[in-house]
């Protein structure tokens, strides 16, 4: 009998632990992307020299990335992804080239130094999502592999180079020459579920990130995501909705690649506001669930916003669609003090060099946006309001007029006066990113002076 009250204890808390992070509670959260090798070296990491070689191991720890909560904290985040925490093969500083599902890398730490790190975090209210991988393995020779039967080569498919406009290839050839696995094999399937359910369980973690999603076959994923029991979203690099959205029901969320390329198109002055509203209707039309999808601007595969485009207004204006429009909002680490590095690894810089710095101009700007999401309710909703679209802006509104946001795209310096209808009669509302208050008409109108090309948030006062 014993035995049965410690299963059901232990299943009760199991379902607590996915009930407490399951989709809709990741919905109104705010999330940070750090890589763990390049936030900060040790507990007492004040700043200091830039890392010399980007390319390798850099020091950052599990113990260094505790120790920045708080700093993560002040810009209003409330949960963090982190990189692959398994052990690698040599030069695995990012954390994708798995060599061992079930050890710690020891460069981030101990075993116990990442659960200190996940304990610490969720005492802040903050939620801690794990990257993994169950396409590839690090470049090593297989029998080093581990565990049992990764070592032999029946767990891999047969090296080949990918022809992207081949599907099948995309998911049995080897992206970056790095080992395929056989994710066919209903062996190789048991595995990673067993895997990454004890990773979710013995780690606390709150929620998994899936790379490379678009080169496993799609019947791999539900089963995989379901096995994890938490929110799992995953990463299909391509900016095609129609692809993408073929993964939608795979898993609870995915990356919003699709809006990806013209939203930064439209606030890097190379495209239009239109086409990212018609994006974002078809998204709506195509996806099950548009909330559930991550929104960023960048990220560890692509170049730094700034690096395309050097306009502190701009990527401010970036950032307020990122964190104030629908869906999750993703803020890649070293934004906050306008880092500009180009292609892998350029953008992958280590924190430190900036010395924490929590006055920094992004750092200030991330922490009035955040404040905002947070102010309106979170705006887990799928509740977006296209106001005004325009050939430098866009204003959009949620939670029923509560949040209005104005947006431009032409840049440090400029100024404008922008008259929409705000669908709100008599409303009132004061700039949370700037000064001044503003009043809509009895037919909802209002106009709104921009400074400097900096974004405006309105919250009802």
């Amino acid at each position: 009998m014993h035995g049965s009250w410690a299963s059901l204890a232990l299943l009760s808390q199991l379902v607590g632990l996915s009930l407490a992070a399951d989709t809709d509670a990741w919905k109104p959260r705010n999330i940070y992307f750090a890589l763990t090798d390049r936030v900060a070296r040790s507990s007492g990491d004040t700043g200091g020299d830039a890392c010399g070689d980007l390319s390798n191991y850099c020091g950052g720890t599990f113990q260094g990335l505790q120790s920045k909560l708080d700093y993560i904290a002040g810009m209003g985040f409330d949960a963090i992804w982190i990189t692959p925490v398994v052990t690698n093969t040599d030069g695995g500083y990012h954390g994708y080239w798995a060599a061992d599902l079930y050890s710690i890398n020891s460069n981030y730490g101990t075993a116990d130094d990442l659960k200190a790190l996940v304990s610490a975090a969720h005492d802040k209210g903050i939620y801690v999502m794990v990257d993994v991988v169950a396409n590839h393995v690090g470049p090593s020779a297989i029998a080093d592999h581990r565990p049992e039967p990764l070592n032999q080569d029946s767990s891999y498919h047969s090296q080949c180079t990918i022809d992207y406009s081949n599907q099948n290839s995309v998911e049995n050839c080897w992206i970056s020459n790095l080992p395929d696995l056989n994710t066919q094999s209903s062996d190789i399937r048991s595995l990673y579920q067993e895997w990454v359910s004890w990773l979710v369980t013995e780690y606390n973690f709150d929620g998994v990130r899936i790379d490379t999603v678009k080169h496993v076959e799609k019947d791999y994923w539900p089963d995989f995501s379901a096995a994890a029991g938490v929110y799992t979203i995953g990463e299909v690099f391509d900016g095609d909705p129609n692809y993408v959205s073929g993964y939608g029901s795979l898993m609870s969320g995915l990356l919003n690649y699709p809006m990806y390329y013209p939203m930064n198109n439209f606030y890097q002055q190379t495209g239009s506001s239109q086409a990212m509203v018609d994006m974002y209707n078809q998204i709506s039309s195509l996806f099950p669930d548009p909330t559930t999808l991550g929104s960023f601007l960048d990220n560890h595969d692509n170049p730094r916003w700034l690096n395309t485009k050097n306009d502190l207004s701009l990527l401010k204006n970036a950032l307020a669609y990122v964190i104030l429009a629908r869906g999750i909002p993703i803020v890649y680490y070293g934004t906050e003090q306008a880092y500009a590095g180009g292609a892998d690894p350029a953008n992958r810089e280590d924190l430190w060099r900036s010395g924490f710095n929590t006055n920094s101009e992004i750092y200030q700007a991330i922490s009035r946006l955040s404040a905002a999401r947070k102010s309106a309710g979170g705006l887990a909703g799928n509740d977006q309001t296209h106001l005004y679209v325009a050939d430098t802006a866009y204003a959009w509104s949620r939670a029923g007029g509560t949040l209005v946001v104005l947006t431009t795209n032409s840049g440090l310096g400029s100024t404008g006066n922008h008259c929409f209808n705000t669908q709100v009669s008599n409303g009132s509302w004061n700039n949370t990113f700037g000064t001044g208050s503003y009043t809509s008409d009895g037919d909802g109108n209002v106009c709104i002076s921009v400074s400097n090309g900096e974004p405006v948030v309105l919250l009802a006062a």
